[in-house]
């Protein structure tokens, strides 16, 4: 089941907001990058164009009926067996020509000229493959977005595939904000996509319905971007460096982010739930 919030201009599983975003919000857990992505969906749910400008890096047609989907599975590329035990991938973000899977659990498929997937992160780093340990989240996500298609078999134009995070990991600003995705981002678009090609190779499980060489020809319609959660949600940084710890989020409760923003609507609606 998929719930739909204000007519349907964000799209996210059922409960979605009663079990994994109140409570958060309640506990007050500001590192939950689930609520910062929410967030950005319900800052631009009636400014479209303007997040798809932000993720994209470049202006896209809207389709009609534009939706923020949030937490939807990506149409399988391999088996169905290997792809629900090892293989599943869920974006945290998605917008363009995007349409739900017939009798899938939330699954969507591309149905146009181009797709923008996003990856959020707060603190955490991208996570290996629990089958293929030197498979990393990044690119099992690349691979995914590159093979959306639609019902019959045509693929967009144009993937973009966008990384989410607080600047502080972006711009490398203290001693503990080294990061893997950094890494991975800086090989993906500098080394002339070679090493995204050398890990998109390392899956062994078999293909649902392309094949390796169909998947590394799609490379040339990726495009990579890379924005930060201040830029979205027009705040000042949101990370800093905090010894013993690391680091820390500048935010002591999501009262003052909502605040901020502008948002203490939203607030009062979350926790009235």
């Amino acid at each position: 089941m998929v719930s739909k919030h204000i007519e349907s201009l964000i799209r996210h599983p059922d409960l979605y907001v009663t079990r994994q975003i109140t409570p958060v919000i309640k506990s007050n857990n500001m590192t939950a990058e689930i609520v910062w992505t929410y967030l950005v969906a319900r800052k631009y749910e009636n400014d479209q164009q303007t997040l798809v400008k932000k993720l994209c890096g470049q202006n896209e047609k809207l389709p009609e009926n534009s939706k923020i989907w949030l937490e939807t599975y990506l149409h399988p590329t391999r088996i169905q067996q290997a792809e629900l035990k090892y293989w599943r991938s869920r974006a945290d973000l998605s917008m363009g020509h995007l349409e739900l899977v017939e009798n899938r659990e939330y699954q969507i498929r591309s149905n146009g000229d181009w797709v923008c997937i996003c990856e959020s992160k707060w603190f955490d780093d991208i996570h290996h493959n629990a089958r293929f340990p030197t498979i990393l989240q990044f690119s099992q996500i690349i691979e995914h977005a590159i093979l959306l298609h639609d019902k019959r078999g045509n693929f967009p134009d144009r993937v973009y595939v966008t990384l989410i995070t607080p600047r502080y990991f972006k711009e490398k600003l203290g001693q503990f904000s080294e990061r893997v995705y950094w890494e991975k981002y800086r090989e993906y678009t500098i080394e002339d996509k070679k090493r995204l090609e050398d890990d998109l190779r390392l899956c062994p499980l078999p293909f649902l319905k392309y094949d390796t060489d169909m998947l590394i020809s799609r490379i040339y319609a990726l495009k990579l971007h890379w924005v930060t959660f201040e830029e979205l949600l027009g705040l000042s940084d949101l990370v800093e460096s905090c010894i013993p710890g690391r680091y820390r989020t500048t935010r002591d409760n999501w009262k003052q982010v909502f605040n901020e923003m502008g948002s203490e609507h939203i607030l009062r609606e979350l926790t009235q739930q």
